[in-house]
This record gives C-alpha cells, structure tokens and sequence, in this order.
C-alpha cells in the first residue's frame, strides 16, 4: 500500500505559457524536473503525473515516470489532484506538488511530509512557507504571504503585503521589510507562501467537494476555501528559493539558472 502519494498536475493549456510542462529548452521537459525533485524526497511511497493530455502521457513515459488521465473538465489543479486520487484510495497522505515548480527540493517535501506525520491537532492539510527573501519586495501578488499562529497554523494567505507594518517610517520600508528592519522578530514574521499542499486522509475529497468561498474569490487563493470551512492547515518552516514558472521570462530565468548551475 503507498501511505504517501505525491500526485503533480499537469496540463497543455496553460494560458500564460501554454505547453510549459513540455518545454525541454533544458534538456529535460519542464515536468521531469518535478518529477525527478519529487521522486528523490524520502517518505513519499508513489509519485505520478496527472493530466488530461496524451502528449504528457507519452512525455511522462520516456523518463519512466507513471502518469493518470483525467478529465479535461478539471477547473483547477486540485480538482485534478483529486481525481486522480480515486486511484489510490488507501493513502494517508496525497501531495499536490505543483507541475510547475521545476526547482523543487525533495527537503522540502521531506518536511511537509513529516509535520503532518507529527501532527497531533488532526490537521485536515499542510502546506509550507520560507522566511520572506531580502531581495523580494513584498508587493508583487504573484509571491504569496502567510502569516502563522504560535503553533504554526496558518491564520491567513494574502497577495498583499501581511502583516501590515503600522510604524514603519515609509511606504519603501513596509514593502522591503528585511532591508529596512533590524529587528529579528519582525523579519521572521514574513513568510513567502510554497503552493505545495499535503492532505489528511479523505480531505481531498471534502475539499474538492466544496463550492469557491468569498475570501478564496476575492483574493483567487484556493487555501482560503479551507480556512473559510474552519479547517487547520499546518505550515512547515522552510528554506527554499525555487520559483514557479508562469510566464515566457519566468522560464528563460530557469533556463539560465540550470546553466549555470551545470556549468
């Protein structure tokens, strides 16, 4: 039985890069890059691709990697996650990994893995944060903020810059907060959000079930679905400087950090 099942979405139809999880100016099709970075992580018993896309299927299967078909009529990711967890109902714990984190380090899913594990507050999802990069300002909505509660619960997701800095001298001050602060408290109190989901049991499924909520269409951050529904949802501390491929420059920057970093 594999108790842990790491399940990575992934479609053609991407409206900002379409086919991005086959674009290979690397070598590799961006999606064996997920692949290959989830399947070394320890702890996680199955790792499989699911798409909608028979050109993924056939992609997926030259870097030996197995792969679930699903409905094309998925609104989201998840929704993907989740059909394709029909397969595997015995799991304990499903990974959403994201198709499009190419750079993704299995220490990572190691520790989202394991703060579940550990878990005793019955947590219906985990999920996982970094503390906020210096060079990041904190005002670009593509880089997700989360802010914790003592136990590491997170108590909210925002696209815009949270927790709200009151007494900061300047605007430039509240939107680069680790140039600007020396405090160590304070710069720990901002963590870029990883869009990397685990799920409890059947929780998948509850979740998939539930209709959008207002907080989640408001900000279009699916998390907020769960929070809305009073869920707990646990937030392993990490660090991780990966990024997430949307765009045609967001992938022409992966390229050249690849290059680099294979000399």
């Amino acid at each position: 039985m594999s108790d842990v099942v790491a399940i990575i979405p992934a479609r053609l139809a991407s409206s900002r890069l379409p086919r991005k999880v086959l674009l290979a100016e690397t070598g590799k099709p961006l999606i064996q890059h997920v692949y290959e970075g989830t399947a070394k992580a320890q702890g996680i018993d199955l790792v499989v691709v699911a798409t909608d896309d028979q050109e993924v299927v056939d992609a997926c299967k030259t870097f030996g990697a197995q792969a679930v078909m699903t409905s094309p009529e998925c609104a989201s990711g998840t929704d993907r996650v989740a059909e394709a967890a029909t397969h595997f109902p015995g799991a304990k714990i499903v990974l959403n990994v994201q198709g499009d984190e190419p750079e993704m380090d299995a220490r990572v899913l190691e520790a989202l893995v394991k703060v579940m594990l550990e878990d005793t507050s019955d947590a219906e999802m985990g999920t996982v944060a970094t503390p906020w990069p210096s060079d990041l300002p904190l005002d670009v909505p593509g880089n997700v903020k989360v802010v914790c509660d003592a136990q590491g619960n997170a108590l909210y997701f925002s696209r815009s810059p949270i927790p709200y800095i009151r007494d900061a001298a300047t605007q430039d001050d509240r939107l680069h907060p680790q140039r600007s602060l020396t405090s160590a408290a304070q710069k720990a109190r901002y963590r870029r959000h990883i869009g990397l989901y685990a799920f409890r049991g059947d929780a998948l499924q509850r979740f998939a079930a539930m209709p959008p909520s207002p907080l989640e269409e408001l900000e279009a951050l699916e998390q907020l679905r769960a929070l809305d529904a009073g869920w707990k949802i646990r937030v392993a501390e990490v660090e991780y400087r990966g990024m997430e491929v949307n765009t045609p420059e967001d992938y022409a920057a992966f390229v050249e950090r690849q290059k680099k970093a294979n000399g």
